[in-house]
C-alpha cells in the first residue's frame, strides 16, 4: 500500500494497456480515473486534481501535445507528472513531447515490472510535490500571520500604532481630495496606573482588552478603525463623519464601557473603569494630519481637566 494515494488520471484507449495500468495503480494503493480522449481531460481538470497523467498519443495527429500544453496553461501553479504512453519514440517525438510539458514517455506494450517500478518513481515525486506544495501552505500561513502582527496589537487585537498612522494619513488626504468629512477619537482609560496598582498588570491588561472589546462593538462599518494608540490610549478614525456623528459614537463607546461595570476601586471619579475623549473633526481646517492629531489631542486633555470621564470637541 502506498504511503502517499495518488490520483491518477489515464487517457488510454487499447483495453489491455488500460486494464494493466489500472490493475498495476490500484494494488499500489492508488486511485484511478479513466477517461476517453484528451479533450476531455481539460474539462475534467477544471473541477478536479489529479497527481498523475498517463496520457496515450496516436501518431501522426498528436493532438495530445496540443492537449498538454492547454492542460499546463490550466494549471500553471500546480506542475504534476505527465506521462506519455507511446508504440514507439523516436528523437523528434521526445523532444515535442517534452517541449509541450510532458515529463517522459512509457514505451509500449507495457512491461508489468517495469511499470510497477515506474509508478514508485512517480510515487516518489508525488511525495515531493506535495510536501512542496504543503511548505508553500505553511509559508503563506506564517506571512498571513506576520502582517497581522504587523498591522495588530497582540493584546486588544485592535489596529496598531503601525496600522493607525498608516490609515489616518491615507484617510486624510482622501479627505482632502474628496472635501469629505473626517473625525478622530482619542480615548485615555481614567487612571489606569492606579488600577493597574490596586488590581495587578493581569487585571490590568484584562481591563485593556475589555475597553478595546467596548470600543470595538460600536462601530459598524469596515471603514471605521479602532486602534491602541499607547499604553492606555486608543484611537478611532471615522471616515465620512462629522462633529456630530462623532459625538454620538463616543458617547456610545463610553455607554458600552459603563454597561460592562468594570470594578475600579481606586478611581476617585468612579466606581467603574470609564473613558476620557477627545474629538477632532476635519472639515478643511487642518493642513497637516499632524495638526489634526494634535487637535483631538488637546480636546482630550481639556477632558482630562475638566474632570474625566467626559467627551470634549476640539473647539
Amino acid at each position: 500500500m502506498a504511503m502517499n494515494t495518488m490520483q491518477v488520471l489515464i487517457i488510454e484507449n487499447c483495453q489491455a494497456t488500460r486494464l494493466l495500468v489500472i490493475e498495476t495503480v490500484v494494488a499500489m494503493g492508488h486511485a484511478v480515473k479513466q477517461i476517453e480522449n484528451a479533450q476531455e481531460a481539460l474539462s475534467y481538470l477544471k473541477e478536479h486534481s489529479v497527481d498523475l497523467l498517463l496520457m496515450a498519443i496516436e501518431p501522426p495527429a498528436l493532438n495530445e501535445f496540443e492537449t498538454t500544453k492547454a492542460l499546463r496553461a490550466l494549471t500553471p501553479d500546480d506542475w504534476f507528472p505527465i506521462v506519455f504512453l507511446a508504440d514507439k519514440v523516436d528523437d523528434k517525438l521526445y523532444e515535442r513531447g517534452i517541449k509541450a510539458g510532458g515529463d517522459t514517455f512509457w514505451e509500449q506494450p507495457i512491461n508489468p515490472a517495469r511499470l510497477q517500478a515506474q509508478i514508485t518513481a512517480m510515487e516518489r515525486i508525488d511525495m515531493l510535490r506535495k510536501k512542496y506544495q504543503a511548505a508553500q501552505i505553511g509559508m503563506v500561513k506564517l506571512n498571513d500571520t506576520l502582517s497581522y502582527l504587523s498591522l495588530f496589537d497582540e493584546l486588544t487585537g485592535l489596529a496598531n500604532r503601525r496600522n493607525f498612522d498608516d490609515t489616518l494619513r491615507r484617510e486624510f488626504k482622501l479627505a482632502q481630495r474628496e472635501i469629505a468629512p473626517l473625525s478622530l477619537l482619542i480615548c485615555d482609560i481614567d487612571f489606569l496606573k492606579r488600577y493597574n496598582e490596586k488590581h495587578g498588570q493581569l487585571a490590568g491588561d484584562n481591563c485593556l482588552r475589555a475597553v478595546a472589546t467596548a470600543i470595538a462593538s460600536v462601530l459598524q462599518r469596515p471603514t471605521d478603525l479602532a486602534c491602541r494608540y499607547g499604553g492606555e490610549e486608543f484611537t478611532v478614525i471615522l471616515p465620512n463623519t462629522d462633529a456630530s456623528g462623532a459625538l454620538d459614537i463616543s458617547e456610545k463607546i463610553r455607554a458600552a464601557l459603563k454597561k460592562r461595570k468594570i470594578p475600579h476601586l481606586d478611581s476617585p471619579i468612579s466606581r467603574y473603569v470609564s473613558l476620557s475623549i477627545g474629538i477632532a473633526s476635519f472639515d478643511g481646517q487642518f493642513e497637516l494630519v499632524a495638526a489634526f492629531i494634535k487637535a483631538s489631542d488637546d480636546a482630550l486633555r481639556r477632558a482630562k481637566v475638566n474632570g474625566r470621564n467626559r467627551v470634549e470637541a476640539h473647539l
